[in-house]
Parts: structure tokens; C-alpha cells; sequence
């Protein structure tokens, strides 16, 4: 064996190989999924928001975006014990999105059961994206409970 640098053969560079896919986001999604497991309320609620579309929930699972909001809601339910309460400008909005969700939650006499008619949809659609933004704030405390007696309001 030669031990001399001069005697070797001379080192060539490799033909580069094929990328390698970026895995971090799917190694980091799955170690949340076991850790801190998506809520299925907060997931069929993405689900309604994208109108049943599953092609559009996996590309945007796919997406860094996604695991930010991953991370943010494992970061939420790790401190939530120790969560301080919420300032007067936070309990005042968290009581205004309330109160779009409320308005946008009523019964009119056309809607049958728990499916909404056509005028009611785009209400329910919207105060699910209410329902969205009061959870990504963090101003969530408890979903605001449906009143059986409100009417439908002309606008």
C-alpha cells in the first residue's frame, strides 16, 4: 500500500447524485402527529373551510405554512396550564369574533335538520373562518353555543 500522496492514483470528483428530497417538514409533521395529535374538530373544520376539497387539504398539509400552525397549536396545548389570562384588547376581540360567529349561526325556517339551506351556507361557511381566526389568535376559550331561537335577518 503506498503511503506517499505522489504514488496514489488520482482522485476524481463523483458524478453528483440525485437530490434527495427535503424531508424535514414530513419528519417534523409526524413527530407532531404523535406527540401532539391534531384535534378532529380542528381538522374537519379545515376540511369545511376548504368545502370538502381533500386534494387542497393535502397540498396545503404539505406546505411549511401547515406546520407552522402545527407547531403553534402544539405550543398552545404545552402551555396551556400555564397560559396567562388574556389582556382587555385580546377578551374584547375574542368577544367581538364571538359575536360574528353568533351572528352568523342562526336557524331560519328553510334550514331543515343540521344541514343549512342556500341562503344560509355562505353564513356557516363564514363563521367558520371566524371559528378559524379565534383559534390561530389564541383567543379561543370554549365554542359559543348555538341559541335555538334566533331568526334569520335580512340584509
Amino acid at each position: 500500500m503506498a503511503t506517499n500522496p505522489r504514488q496514489r492514483g488520482r482522485l476524481r470528483l463523483a458524478e453528483p447524485a440525485a437530490e434527495l428530497p427535503d424531508t424535514r417538514a414530513a419528519v417534523a409533521r409526524a413527530l407532531l402527529d404523535r406527540y401532539v395529535p391534531i384535534d378532529p374538530v380542528i381538522d374537519n373544520n379545515a376540511l369545511h373551510n376548504l368545502f370538502g376539497d381533500f386534494a387542497a387539504k393535502t397540498a396545503i398539509e404539505n406546505g411549511p405554512r401547515y406546520l407552522i400552525g402545527r407547531l403553534q397549536q402544539a405550543l398552545t396545548a404545552l402551555l396551556q396550564r400555564e397560559t396567562p389570562p388574556l389582556d382587555a384588547t385580546m377578551t374584547l376581540l375574542a368577544e367581538a369574533i364571538a359575536d360574528a360567529i353568533d351572528y352568523r349561526s342562526h336557524s331560519c325556517p328553510k334550514c331543515r335538520g343540521e344541514e343549512p339551506c342556500a341562503d344560509c351556507t355562505a353564513d356557516y361557511n363564514r363563521a367558520g373562518l371566524y371559528e378559524s381566526l379565534w383559534r390561530e389568535l389564541g383567543t379561543i376559550g370554549e365554542l359559543p353555543k348555538r341559541s335555538a331561537g334566533l331568526k334569520a335577518v335580512d340584509r
